[in-house]
């Protein structure tokens, strides 16, 4: 059997018995990680190579995030500084946060490595850590968060066995018991020969995730969760078929035909496409927002214009830091946005898809989202 045949059946087993996670990214479930979702998020990752390959890597979602970096290490000699030799691998992460509880699940792989051949194998040591978890009393780490093997062994055996983190419901900041974590994964490559340079790497890939327990004050969503922080989502709103049809056309009026809007102004620049939008979660502010918006449309259509079933719509949304009244100072005439009349029916609807979309991505306090407008 050769060594790549080899190399295929082993990886295939890693994923195939090991707890290796949720097939929905929308809304996955903790438990055991299945080998489709493993491969899936891989498959993506390869798509996004370049992003992957940094220190922060790729999110595909606020639920999974990836790291997939081909490293060539070079080796020196302690006193003349003359290169000795090299290291060659693959270093993957795969990453799973839960929608309903507070954990998240790390798949950590060394894969094709080899070194060059004036290298003896035994004493061609990498040595991968997992690190963040030390004296924190509101986390858990379990799993490997120090391996250490040859060079020929991490060819043959590439997996470490999955690292999970939780917290607990209760622990954490107020007012919606939030917990950062920061996840390092670094390496550490040596040639034990006595005479050799060990290189040190204690955060070559970086992972930054935020558990919470917000509750009923998330809206439509599971009570706790966790999420990955270096995705923004994005809000899709469609031109039609979705029962938002005025609200869609409303908000791609703002982004993109600001003469069409009211407030009128000069150069408007309405947020949330190329600048994110962020939520707003304090009910006296929000409802500031909407009574400045409201003041818009009586200022534009008079005191009428709710006749026929229709409501003052805004954009950016009164649950944002972008409203009217918010991002203005209480100076509606001078914002950055849009208020009109629209389709009671499609604004409602509106409302419910925008508070449906915070939920599933368990968007708080301040965090960013972008909005697009599709045919």
């Amino acid at each position: 059997m050769t060594r790549k045949l080899l190399y295929s059946l082993v990886a295939t087993l890693c994923l195939i018995t090991g707890t290796i996670v949720p097939a929905s990214a929308a809304s996955p479930a903790a438990g055991p990680i299945t080998a489709a979702a493993a491969a899936d998020l891989r498959q993506d990752c390869e798509a996004h190579r370049n992003e992957a390959a940094g220190q922060r890597g790729w999110a595909r979602s606020r639920f999974e995030q990836c790291h997939r970096q081909s490293k060539y290490i070079t080796l020196y000699d302690t006193n003349t500084l003359e290169p000795k030799g090299h290291f060659e691998f693959d270093l993957w992460t795969l990453a799973f946060a839960y929608d309903g509880t507070r954990r998240v699940d790390y798949v950590i792989s060394v894969e094709n490595a080899k070194q060059s051949q004036q290298l003896n194998d035994q004493w061609s040591l990498l040595t991968v850590t997992f690190t963040g978890c030390a004296s924190r009393t509101d986390l858990t780490c379990t799993g490997p968060q120090e391996v250490e093997k040859t060079i020929g062994d991490w060819y043959y055996q590439p997996h470490i066995d999955t690292i999970s983190v939780t917290s607990p419901d209760t622990a954490g900041a107020a007012p919606f018991a939030t917990v950062g974590f920061d996840a390092s994964i670094g390496i550490v490559a040596e040639y034990r020969d006595g005479r050799t340079r060990p290189l040190v790497d204690s955060s070559s890939q970086v992972n930054r995730v935020r558990f919470d327990s917000a509750g009923s004050a998330l809206g439509n969503g599971k009570y706790k969760g966790t999420v990955f922080l270096d995705h923004t989502p994005t809000l899709v709103l469609p031109l039609t078929g979705a029962g938002i049809d005025e609200e869609a056309r409303h908000v791609d009026d703002a982004l993109h035909h600001t003469e069409r809007t009211f407030p009128s102004s000069l150069g408007k620049n309405v947020p949330g496409e190329t600048r994110p939008l962020h939520r707003l979660m304090d009910a006296t502010q929000r409802s500031s927002n909407h009574s400045a918006s409201v003041g818009i449309c009586r200022n534009i259509w008079g005191d009428g214009y709710a006749a026929g079933g229709q409501e003052c719509d805004e954009y950016p949304f009164q649950s944002t830091y972008e409203g009217s009244a918010t991002s203005t100072n209480n100076q509606p005439y001078t914002w950055n946005g849009s208020a009109r009349p629209i389709n009671g029916d499609h604004n409602g609807a509106g409302g419910t898809k925008l508070a449906n979309f915070y939920g599933a991505n368990r968007i708080l306090d301040n965090d960013a989202f972008y909005v697009k407008v599709s045919p």
